[in-house]
């Protein structure tokens, strides 16, 4: 049947190999394409040449597959046979396409057969997995094992759990020789093109092996001439992508804090997004600058394209927020160590609240008028003193939260490590964050001085300098708070940075009373104040 098509090949699947048509052919669909093989002894010995290989061409792969070719390096680049085969050609026409428009050699080796791609790499072979967690994984290495050799690198670029890494890092090393890391990437498919922020795990030697390539492909951040790539080696096993999994957890909390401004602002204050956009704006050129606040101030200002349509597409989307696991592994880990992380853990369940949309339109019809406040939006929209005001409150809650938040999840990583053995370097972590990540901000430059400056801090919380600007900031995050629970609207992001702060400025809480009444139901025995040892009372 005449095809005229613009894709570089045709595929069309046999039952062991992949048979390519030229642009314009004429062929026929069959049910089954019988072809023989040459003998091996014939084939022509695939030349080791490639200094990098990905394996996993879809979006994300071939990004890194770009960037990494775009740095310098020669790069093998493999996708399975498969439905998707057609992705490891979008790869080479992205290749020519954007190589041509940045006036740069991109060259990437395209191979469909595993074994020619692995070995076309040269030794030690890096190979970087852009695959799916979990068993595809697990898959994938038993494909690899019997190709590749001792002191070989994979590293594991998804966001995978951190237990699973740490099983295939001591399983691959032991039995076969062969390092496997689990790396944490954090900056979308725009970071992966153009440098993202970069968290590998795994041993010592493999860092060594993998670290040019990474300190190339990252994003930089500093000042001129004292920019650094934003990667470091995290530590052994897992670390990089628990690491990888706490930052997640923390980007979870701010953007829970951003759509409870927002919410404040639409339903309570009465903005249009314009003028929301306009306040973003503002906020992003002062102390909350950052990459979360920077597209907020887009996201509200898009028109919707779709035909017929008007107004914002922001007012279009449906309210029901989407979570792909890694908040709550941040939430059941800091539970294992013992930490407390009530931002992230609000965060995740105003997700999970999100996605009962029908339940929540059953209760908002039950209780309409009902529960002694006005129903949002408000009628009556503020003045402009009190709108004024609230920005000013706004801008130091967002700003407070965002302190207790990281302080949260730092805490999480110190615990860990301190569990695992891991010897994480907080202050390392927060210097890599501060370029092509999704939670890249401003306040990091400060954070990152204060462990650098005190690596043995025990929280954010102690240092002097962001203890004073938290103080300064908690009043407008109290403000916020109360405002939101008079007016019936639901702000669990930010109650909990302020619950969180407030509990731990108490010398002494309320704790001892649950004490006493688990030693009272169950005699846990509890200690005094004024003697050492356990007790229990008869109560």
């Amino acid at each position: 049947t005449p095809v005229n098509t613009d894709i570089q090949n045709i595929l069309i699947p046999s039952r062991n190999c992949v048979t390519q048509f030229p642009r314009n052919s004429s062929f026929l669909f069959v049910t089954e394409i019988v072809i023989m093989a040459e003998p091996s002894s014939k084939k022509a010995k695939t030349e080791a040449v490639a200094d990098f290989g990905v394996f996993g061409m879809g979006t994300m792969g071939q990004n890194l597959a770009l960037n990494i070719s775009e740095r310098g390096y020669r790069l093998a680049a493999y996708n399975r046979p498969d439905e998707f085969q057609a992705r490891i050609w979008g790869a080479l026409e992205r290749a020519k396409e954007e190589g041509e428009a940045r006036g740069k050699t991109i060259l990437i080796d395209a191979h469909t057969e595993l074994a020619d791609f692995v070995a076309s790499l040269k030794t030690p072979r890096r190979i970087l997995l852009s695959i799916p967690s979990g068993k595809p994984v697990d898959m994938t290495l038993e494909a690899l094992k019997p190709l590749l050799s001792a002191g070989d690198v994979v590293i594991d670029g998804g966001n995978e759990n951190f237990k699973n890494t740490e099983r295939r890092s001591k399983e691959m090393l032991e039995s076969h020789g062969i390092h496997f890391m689990g790396m944490g990437i954090s900056g979308g498919e725009v970071g992966a093109r153009n440098g993202p922020a970069l968290m590998p795990g795994g041993t010592r030697e493999s860092w060594e092996h993998v670290k040019e390539v990474l300190e190339a492909m990252s994003a930089k951040a500093g000042d001129v001439p004292e920019e650094a790539p934003c990667v470091t080696w995290v530590g052994p096993g897992g670390s990089g992508h628990y690491v990888k999994m706490v930052h997640n957890g923390i980007e979870y909390a701010d953007m829970q804090f951003i759509a409870e401004a927002y919410d404040l602002m639409q339903n309570v204050c009465g903005f249009t997004n314009d003028e929301m956009a306009s306040v973003f704006d503002r906020w992003n050129n002062g102390r909350l600058a950052s990459y979360l606040f920077e597209i907020t101030a887009e996201i509200l200002l898009k028109k919707d394209d779709q035909p017929g349509c008007e107004g914002f597409l922001l007012d279009q989307i449906l309210d029901q927020a989407g979570n792909k696991g890694t908040g709550k592994w941040t939430v059941q880990e800091a539970a294992d160590v013992g930490v407390a992380v009530p931002c992230v853990s609000a965060a995740l369940e105003a997700r999970f609240t999100s996605a009962q949309k029908d339940l929540r339109s059953k209760c908002a019809e039950l209780y309409r008028g009902k529960v002694g406040v006005d129903d949002l939006p408000l009628a009556t929209p503020m003045s402009d003193y009190d709108k004024e005001q609230l920005v000013v409150d706004l801008e130091k809650a967002l700003f407070a939260a965002k302190i207790v938040a990281y302080a949260q999840g730092l805490s999480q990583i110190q615990a860990a490590s301190d569990e695992y053995k891991w010897g994480v370097k907080l202050s390392e972590l927060t210097r890599i964050w501060r370029g092509g990540c999704i939670i890249r901000a401003k306040i990091l430059n400060d954070i990152s001085d204060a462990l650098k400056t005190n690596p043995d801090l025990e929280s954010l919380l102690l240092d002097e300098g962001l203890a004073s600007e938290l103080a300064e900031a908690s009043d407008g995050l109290r403000a916020i708070v109360v405002k939101a629970v008079a007016n019936g609207l639901s702000a669990p992001g930010f109650s909990g940075a302020l619950a969180y702060f407030d509990g731990m400025r108490r010398g002494r809480c309320s704790a001892n009373m649950i004490q006493a009444q688990r030693d009272f139901f169950g005699a846990h025995t509890f200690k005094r104040l004024d003697k050492e040892g356990a007790y229990h009372a008869a109560w």
